[in-house]
C-alpha cells in the first residue's frame, strides 16, 4: 500500500509540522493551497470523501497555523533540549484552554471505550493534534522524533521501528533517492 505524503510523520501533529515542504529548493506551505489543505484534512481523517457543508472549513487554515507553530516549536525543543520548553508549553496551554470536547461511551466487542470528539471541525482538529502530541511525548523518547536524513528533505517522523534505526521520511521518497545517489557516487569512484 502506498504511503501518502501527508501522513509520513506517523502522528497527526508531526504530519501538521510537515505541511511545510521543500519544492525546487524552496520551502512551500502546503496549507496555503485550498485543495492541498483539504487533501491533508482527508488523509489525516478529519474529512470524509465529500466536502462538508460546514462554514468552518473556510477558516480551518487559521486554526491550523498556530497549531503548526506549536508542533514545529516542539520538534525544535526536542532536538535542542529533549523536552518541550516553557514558551512552547504556554502556547500549547492557550490552544488547549479554548478547546470544547464532548465525551461519549461506545461499546465494541464487549469492551467499553470513551470517545472524545470536538464539538466542531475546528475543535476536533485541535483536539486530535494536541492529543497526538501529548501521546507521542508520553510514549516515545525525544530521540525517536527525527528529521529525514536526506539532505534536501525537511520532513520529520516518529521512529516507531523496533530497532529505532529509521532514517528516512519514506523509503520511496528519500531513502531510495539517497541509496541510488550513494551507489552512483561509489560506482563513479571505481570507473
Amino acid at each position: 500500500m502506498e504511503q501518502k505524503i501527508y501522513t509520513l510523520g506517523g502522528s497527526v501533529w508531526i504530519n501538521l509540522a510537515n505541511t511545510i515542504v521543500m519544492q525546487e529548493n524552496q520551502k512551500v506551505d502546503v496549507l496555503k493551497e485550498p485543495s492541498l489543505l483539504l487533501q491533508w484534512l482527508r488523509e489525516n481523517g478529519f474529512l470524509q470523501d465529500e466536502l462538508p457543508d460546514d462554514p468552518e472549513i473556510a477558516t480551518i487554515h487559521d486554526t491550523l497555523l498556530p497549531l503548526r507553530n506549536i508542533c514545529m516549536e516542539t520538534i525544535s525543543d526536542l532536538h535542542r533540549t529533549g523536552c518541550m520548553s516553557d514558551h512552547t508549553y504556554a502556547s500549547f496551554e492557550r490552544e488547549f484552554h479554548d478547546l470544547t470536547v464532548d465525551v461519549r461511551m461506545e461499546r465494541q466487542n464487549g469492551r467499553v471505550h470513551l470517545i472524545h470528539e470536538g464539538r466542531s471541525l475546528k475543535d476536533q482538529v485541535r483536539y486530535e493534534v494536541l492529543h497526538a502530541l501529548v501521546e507521542t511525548l508520553a510514549n516515545y523518547p525525544p530521540e525517536r522524533i527525527r528529521k529525514c536524513e536526506h539532505e534536501s528533505c525537511i520532513l520529520h517522523f516518529v521512529d516507531t521501528s523496533k530497532g529505532g534505526k529509521r532514517r528516512w521520511c519514506s523509503m520511496d521518497l528519500c531513502g531510495n533517492r539517497q541509496k541510488a545517489a550513494d551507489f552512483y557516487a561509489r560506482r563513479k569512484t571505481y570507473v
